[in-house]
């Protein structure tokens, strides 16, 4: 239920086949609807046709041309300086390492992607103090920066958190930067990139422009639809730095040429006029989908402008169950549990994109209301984000 391969031999987008039953699939991250659009394929392709299906060298060595005409692309998109990774997962362990000096004094929010924590692991290995802090509490990570000892405090949080779409309070994490010189951000906007800002810039650098003692990571492979990750610097000394000497840039193999003709196609909707209507239309269906959502009574954990959704079921085998009858009706939702989410807060978890059309959205929405209520009884779920939530982890 939870690890499910589909069965399609062709992909339309809107649709996935799970046991033989055709399904509308509400659980890709593909928010433009663009990993099938007609000219990130034609890039693919054109890429393989040139280059082949792999070129075989670490990036230490060598690189295909389409490294250059990716990074200054998207420069221009997220008005900073750029290096692209693998994977979003690659770059925060080429990045953090590197950039986050011995002795520092890590806080990762409570709620943060498992990749960062996953860097915060190797930082504690090489001599700095990690400790989780609530989620989305600025409170409380004013008053553990405070209390540091140290010259140097990173903060590691999303942008748009993963599972519960909820966001960073991003205006309140650059006025604590202010506050406190020794405070650095990182912030990985995987799930903003593409969708969110002008040009796609993502949800972090639409509302606070890339500034010294700030990193923005993100992915290449989710709403933009080709591959890889990105980071993005204020500075390009530092970027050449962690271009040069990150680990995962020498010893993590390159991305693969249909990748990098894939995005300099995503890159070149993005930086066109199209990009703003793609948008305007993504967003229409976020602001129907929190209506659809609210009005039925729906137990959704973190209500935000962001594409993603969580109905709060409670334990996984009410979560299992409420699926397999999503399922019956003609819809794959994702399925989550611990340790995807903290313990208790299983539930499903449904996107936007623009592969379904609005009428979709309202009749996933009158299934939901339909089969939670089947499930779960008259059981109210309270859902309160301003109580501390347990991390989904045991806390570094």
């Amino acid at each position: 239920m939870f690890r499910v391969r589909v069965e399609d031999r062709v992909l339309t987008g809107d649709t996935i086949t799970i046991n033989g039953r055709r399904l509308l699939n509400f659980g890709m991250a593909s928010y433009l609807g663009l990993n099938l659009d007609p000219r990130l394929k034609a890039g693919a392709i054109d890429a393989i046709l040139r280059y082949g299906p792999v070129y075989s060298s670490s990036t230490a060595f060598t690189s295909l041309p389409l490294y250059t005409a990716l990074e200054e692309r998207l420069e221009r998109m997220f008005e900073g300086h750029v290096v692209i990774a693998p994977t979003t997962t690659l770059a925060h362990l080429a990045a953090l390492p590197l950039i986050v000096t011995v002795g520092s004094a890590v806080l990762i929010d409570a709620q943060a992607h498992e990749s960062l924590r996953l860097a915060a692991q190797i930082l504690r290995a090489s001599g700095s103090s990690v400790s989780a802090v609530p989620h989305n509490d600025m409170e409380a990570l004013a008053d553990a920066v405070k209390r540091s000892s140290s010259p140097s405090v990173w903060y590691l949080a999303d942008g748009v958190y993963s599972m519960f779409g909820d966001l960073a309070p991003l205006h309140e994490i650059s006025a604590l930067m202010d506050r406190f010189p020794n405070l650095h951000v990182y912030l990985d906007d995987a799930h903003g990139f593409g969708w969110a800002g002008t040009h796609g810039r993502g949800y972090v650098l639409a509302n606070v422009p890339i500034r010294e003692r700030m990193v923005v990571a993100g992915s290449l492979s989710k709403s933009i639809g080709a591959g890889g990750g990105a980071l993005v610097f204020a500075d390009e000394s530092t970027a050449r730095r962690v271009r040069t000497l990150g680990g995962t840039m020498t010893f993590s193999g390159p991305l693969h040429p249909a990748e990098l003709g894939a995005a300099l196609a995503s890159v070149d909707i993005h930086l066109s006029g199209e990009h703003a209507v793609l948008q305007s239309r993504l967003l229409a269906q976020i602001e129907l989908t929190r209506g659809l959502l609210v009005e039925r009574g729906l137990p959704v954990v973190g209500v935000a402008d962001s594409p993603v959704w969580f109905i709060r079921i409670g334990t996984s085998g009410d979560t299992i169950e409420v699926a397999k009858r999503l399922q019956s009706d003609g819809f794959y939702v994702n399925p989550s549990g611990y340790p995807a989410v903290p313990v208790g807060y299983a539930g499903v978890r449904l996107t936007n994109t623009l592969y379904l059309p609005d009428d979709a959205y309202v009749a996933l929405a009158d299934a939901l209301a339909r089969r939670v209520r089947e499930v779960l009884g008259d059981v109210e779920i309270e859902i309160d984000l301003t109580e501390e939530i347990s991390p989904r982890v045991d806390p570094l």
